[in-house]
């Protein structure tokens, strides 16, 4: 109004600036619409036989399966949860896994002398067999020969194999259990891509039989907390040489070419929130798509049952670890 008034009088036109022109170097490309997350039961998923395929190749993005455990078979477990605490839990700054997860375990090793990790990877994989093939007598219910049959009936007639350990010392765990802590526990904005660039000499071994990136997450919920908790899905994809400054970083992913995003500001961003209850479980593509988990609020600690699954590198076969 200002500048109308000012220029009146001379009868001439105010000119618009000239755009400035804008050189950009990188582009995150966001879907317009959350993810096709579907819920859906087990009896409707296994006739989808090529469920792990779709998922490795970004033709799915996920599932939310009802009731794969029963609340009695859930119940169950937890009546038998005094063995993960007599068991020496790997305790986080947000709560504890048991067994230690992979990042823990490589941050443990990484701190060894040459002369102790040799002893320390047979340890950890000892304790981490034992647990594969105790865990139906400890906790009172076959959740890995559950977990393997649903596996078998969606891989395309590929074999299912729990990952063997480093150096062929035993097995990895088939999944661990999770044990967010109310008002410190969350995960923080990750994808499994991301994982496998930041813990490279983690996936040395694994590597060596399989294809670890695009590999996909698994979880069962256990016990839901009050508030909170959630699986949020971001609408971007893993770019190769995206980063954070910190594993522990919760809002900004630095670009291949140096800018950043931020989860919390950026109005561009979807976030789709999946809320899975006691006895489902969660099947997607984490890693490609960015996803966290958020703070736990509450009296009650959110605990679930998970890992990560990824196709051999000849494609044969899926593993599975945690």
């Amino acid at each position: 109004m200002f500048l109308k008034k000012l220029f009146s009088k001379q009868k001439t036109k105010v000119e618009e600036p000239l755009p400035v022109p804008v050189i950009e170097k990188h582009v995150q490309h966001y879907s317009k619409e959350p993810y096709n997350f579907e819920t859906i039961t087990v009896d409707e998923l296994v006739k989808k036989e090529n469920t792990l395929w779709d998922l490795y190749t970004n033709q799915a993005d996920g599932y939310l399966i009802k009731n794969f455990l029963s609340e009695k078979e859930v119940d169950t477990i937890m009546s038998n949860f005094d063995n993960v605490l007599n068991n020496d839990p790997a305790y986080t700054h947000v709560g504890y896994t048991y067994p230690a997860i992979f990042a823990e375990f490589s941050n443990r090793i990484s701190q060894e002398t040459e002369e102790n990790k040799v002893k320390a990877i047979r340890t950890y994989f000892d304790k981490t067999t034992k647990f594969n093939d105790n865990f139906k007598n400890e906790f009172g219910v076959d959740v890995k020969t559950r977990f393997e049959s649903l596996l078998k009936a969606i891989s395309g007639n590929r074999e299912i194999v729990v990952a063997d350990g480093i150096d062929n010392n035993g097995k990895y765990p088939f999944a661990t259990v999770r044990y967010l802590t109310p008002e410190v526990g969350l995960m923080s904005v990750h994808c499994g891509n991301y994982f496998g660039k930041t813990f490279e000499d983690f996936y040395k071994d694994l590597t060596k039989k399989v294809a670890v990136e695009n590999q996909m997450s698994f979880f069962i919920m256990l016990q839901e907390p009050e508030v909170g908790g959630e699986l949020t899905l971001f609408n971007f994809r893993w770019k190769l040489g995206q980063t954070k400054v910190d594993p522990r970083e919760d809002n900004e992913i630095i670009q291949p070419d140096g800018t950043k995003m931020y989860v919390e500001n950026d109005k561009e961003i979807i976030k789709d929130k999946i809320v899975p209850k006691k006895g489902d479980m969660i099947l997607f593509q984490g890693g490609n798509i960015w996803h966290r988990v958020e703070m736990v609020k509450g009296n009650t600690p959110r605990i679930t049952l998970g890992g990560f699954i990824g196709i051999s590198i000849d494609k044969t076969k899926f593993y599975y670890w945690s």
